[in-house]
């Protein structure tokens, strides 16, 4: 059973983006259109560690918690330290935003291990709030590449000056991607360390919020530059026109922006409540 729940582990992993089998997702998220950028993000990698989380029921009700949990804390904090380092140093936007999917499925797997009743409900609403960002922040790239011609973060800039709609909605994108409030995610990373926190879990909890502050750190340098930072005349710089390439590309940012703040601000009930089931079904196994 121990062998078997590493190999499913490592197995569905390896769609989920978690450490050390992430390679293949910041190639496939970089290189694929937009619209399938933003579904594996949000759809693709939610499936895959819904299948994590049925083998660690699993392991759970056969081992123990003891061990199901030490594996997921090891593979999610690999995997966040990976991605909030990859983050810092990043110079392909479309990459930036693939290795921040890896960090977030860190601290999903982390969340699991704490084995909190509120710790699980966390990471339940967590994975709704990030397939909202993430698509969101998908979309407002697609823009970005389409406007400027280029994934290089180094040769886009002024993005405030030339994109009066998509500038704005990309950089809530990456403020909700940062957990900070009112959106989504503060609520689910939150009630993640709060779960931590409360089983005791002092050590992990604590490097989970230093590595997600040092990937806060990557992704904003990023995105100040971008959008804040007037663009360089030169040989080497992407002119982009002013104004947006379509409205129909901004109309799906708006509606993410309005679904981060319903998840972060209140939730529906039915959602609530569906989430208090599923976290006390992975509970049960305690």
């Amino acid at each position: 059973m121990q062998l078997a729940f590493v190999l499913a582990v490592v197995g569905f992993g390896t769609k989920v983006g978690l450490f050390p089998v992430h390679t293949w997702l910041p190639d496939a998220h970089s290189e694929a259109p937009t619209p399938v950028s933003a579904m594996l993000s949000g759809s693709l990698l939610a499936v895959s560690f819904y299948a994590v989380l049925r083998y660690y029921q699993i392991a759970a009700a056969t081992l123990g918690t003891g061990f199901p949990r030490g594996v997921l804390l090891v593979f999610g904090t690999l995997s966040l330290l990976l991605a909030a380092l990859y983050l810092v140093e990043q110079r392909n936007l479309k990459r930036l935003l693939a290795y921040s999917s890896v960090e977030h499925m860190g601290i999903l797997a982390i969340g699991v291990s704490f084995g909190a009743p509120i710790a699980f409900a966390g990471v339940l609403l967590h994975v709704l709030a990030h397939a909202a960002a993430k698509g969101n922040a998908f979309f407002g790239a697609g823009v970005l590449v389409r406007a400027y011609r280029t994934k290089d973060l180094a040769r886009i800039g002024g993005g405030f000056d030339r994109l009066p709609w998509t500038a704005p909605l990309f950089l809530l994108a990456i403020l909700a991607l940062s957990a900070l409030p009112p959106f989504g995610l503060f609520r689910s990373e939150f009630m993640i360390v709060a779960g931590g926190l409360r089983s005791s879990h002092f050590a992990p909890a604590a490097a989970m919020v230093a590595l997600v502050t040092l990937a806060f750190l990557g992704l904003s340098m990023a995105t100040t530059r971008m959008l804040f930072v007037p663009q360089k005349d030169g040989p080497g710089a992407a002119s982009a026109p002013r104004g947006e390439p379509s409205a129909w590309m901004v109309v799906p940012m708006v509606v993410g922006v309005i679904a981060l703040l319903v998840l972060g601000l209140h939730p529906p009930d039915a959602l609530t409540a569906l989430i208090a089931r599923g976290a006390a079904e992975l509970g049960g196994a305690l």
